[in-house]
């Protein structure tokens, strides 16, 4: 007589027990990540404990062929009960079983062809996937021993072999999982500003990701850097930027510095809260003001003991003393300002690196705030000490994977699709992908409405809006344009 050996017979037992304890397992991740559907289940549990109280259920089947097969017994009898009233949930478990071995069928074969396979044959083994919303899911793996950046780095392949979008992978690195945010549905190519999304103060729209508009403000993000080839939304996304500000933030001084000639931000110059210059002459002008504005600032700082801009005009409020206004500082095509050439001089190009520096270092604390475009971003174009400090990363599409790792530390940027506004963001850990809001010119002037000539052409003083070192800059306007304008 032929036996089955004792392993096989284990195995066999240890399968059926883990497909009896599979739908346990999928409601203890459902009650965990919130996702069993409640409503459902308690209408069924309302339903059928109707049914048992009214003994229908002993009815039916007393009147059925069935009838021999009623629990009668106490103890069954419970048993039976308990499974009937709970009914709903058992059903929703085990079509989440069903679901689980199917997906876990289609990322055996995702991750074999991404590459994500040990040379012991380990794979990453799915935990739960539940959505986060009407339209973003949420897959939880275990890593397999393969670090983040590797599953990054495969992503593109992850969702072809899917047939997902992936929005986001990060990693719990204690538990060793890596956290996929995912949709089915893909992004939106255009979107419209709309200035209500972000309207506190300071606050701007990053862009709009699959499922929900992202802003942020520049309490949290003090610095930016841009970056991107040329037609992909660079200048569009700076427009809405500085437009957003200056509607939530009327008191907000702004010095645009437009390297392209003063094309770019044209639409802003005759207006009393911007001052535009073309030339990097001129810029290093108004930096050197506004590297006075940051000594003036440090000294009343320390003197009214206040760590930053927000605790000095919250304490002399009710003093009713000077109000320091925010600064905000925006360059458009920096590579200009960095390089020495026919556009400035070796001593130019140092002295606004060195103010551009000790803005990025200091100016968080004193509400000067600085944006930084750029098509190149290495160390030549942009200095490494100002970068540094840049916290929010915006990067649209780039040339090749060396320009997208200078940015991003990885070559995400390269893989962006073609279109226009289309971008990363980068800020700590975080990285996302969205579409950035479409704003043209004549909404812009909407927005803005129409232009008149200020008094002055320099930027307030932190300590006296009439200082003498503001109140010349008009007279010096024309000395600061470079000899080829």
């Amino acid at each position: 007589m032929n036996k089955q050996p004792i392993v096989i017979r284990i195995e066999i037992i240890l399968k059926n027990i883990s497909f009896l304890l599979a739908p346990i397992k999928e409601l203890f991740y459902g009650i965990k990540s919130n996702t069993i559907p409640w409503q459902y289940c308690a209408c069924w549990m309302a339903a059928s404990s109707f049914i048992l109280l009214l003994r229908i259920d002993h009815f039916l089947i007393s009147h059925s062929r069935f009838k021999s097969l009623y629990p009668y017994y106490s103890p069954l009898y419970k048993l039976y009960a308990f499974s009937f009233a709970t009914l709903g949930f058992w059903t929703w478990a085990w079509v989440q079983v069903k679901k689980r071995k199917e997906k876990l069928s289609k990322l055996t074969a995702a991750f074999k062809n991404a590459g994500l396979e040990s040379k012991i044959g380990r794979l990453p083994n799915l935990i739960s996937d539940f959505s986060l919303d009407p339209i973003i899911r949420k897959m939880r793996v275990t890593n397999a021993g393969f670090p983040l950046s590797k599953f990054q780095e495969q992503a593109k392949y992850l969702d072809a072999e899917l047939g997902i979008y992936i929005d986001l992978i990060k990693e719990d690195r204690e538990a060793r999982t890596i956290d996929i945010i995912y949709s089915h549905f893909p992004m939106a190519n255009e979107v419209p500003y709309v200035p209500d999304e972000a309207s506190k103060s300071l606050e701007y729209i990053v862009g709009r990701t699959r499922a929900y508009t992202l802003t942020t403000n520049f309490r949290d993000t003090p610095h930016l850097l841009v970056a991107g080839q040329t037609g992909g939304g660079k200048s569009t996304f700076l427009r809405q930027l500085i437009l957003n500000i200056h509607l939530n933030s009327k008191s907000t001084k702004f010095l645009l510095i437009d390297l392209k000639g003063g094309l770019e931000f044209s639409l802003f110059e005759n207006r009393k809260q911007f001052v535009v210059v073309p030339s990097v002459l001129a810029a290093v002008e108004e930096l050197k003001s506004i590297d006075k504005i940051l000594d003036e600032r440090m000294t009343l700082l320390k003197a009214h003991q206040c760590k930053d801009l927000e605790s000095y005009n919250r304490k002399n409020e009710a003093a009713k003393a000077v109000y320091l206004d925010r600064q905000m500082i925006v360059v458009d095509e920096a590579a200009e300002m960095f390089l020495a050439g026919h556009h400035a001089k070796s001593k130019d190009v140092q002295i606004a690196r060195g103010i551009l520096s000790r803005i990025a270092r200091q100016g968080r604390a004193v509400g000067v705030h600085l944006v930084i475009a750029t098509q190149r971003p290495d160390s030549r174009s942009l200095d490494p000490q100002v970068k540094a400090n840049l916290t929010g990363v915006l990067c649209f599409q780039m040339m090749n994977d060396a320009s997208s790792i200078a940015v991003l530390g990885n070559g995400r940027a390269t893989d962006l699709p073609k279109i226009p506004g289309r971008a990363i963001w980068k800020n700590g850990i975080e990285m996302l992908e969205v579409q950035t809001p479409i704003l043209t010119v004549e909404e812009a002037e909407r927005f803005l409405g129409p232009s008149e000539k200020p008094k002055k052409n320099g930027l307030s003083s932190a300590i006296d809006p009439e200082s003498s070192f503001t109140a010349d800059m008009k007279s010096k306007k024309e000395d600061y344009r470079s000899p080829q304008e």
